[in-house]
């Protein structure tokens, strides 16, 4: 029989719901400052450039996302002996961090409001 009673929490999900929640908060912290300074980077220097308004996904959405798996692996999501209970949460919560944040301070570009 196990000593725990039905209504504890295990200490693995209690820390998992730890670094999900360290996750989100700097997670959404860092893109908004990403978001901020890549706005007032392209205004800056790339406001006339085709390039940039041809790959717009990049600054917007890639490089988000891949910054933000970067925190995820760094907390310890996606290593051997993370849940997939998780690793899924963490996903999903990129995904819902990049998809709110897409376009947060580029709409007053043309409107030089930095």
């Amino acid at each position: 029989m196990s000593s725990q009673s039905p209504l504890t929490v295990s200490p693995d999900r209690g820390f998992m719901l730890e670094k999900l929640a360290t996750f989100l908060f700097a997670g959404i912290l860092g893109t908004m400052l990403y978001h901020f300074v890549a706005a007032a980077l392209l205004r800056d220097y790339f406001s006339l450039s085709p390039i940039a308004t041809l790959y717009w996904y990049v600054p917007l959405i890639v490089l988000p996302a891949l910054l933000l798996l970067g925190l995820a692996w760094l907390l310890g999501f996606g290593r051997r002996g993370s849940s997939w209970g998780g690793n899924l949460a963490a996903l999903a919560t990129t995904a819902g961090i990049v998809f709110f944040t897409v376009g947060a301070p580029y709409n007053c570009w043309n409107q030089f409001c930095f």
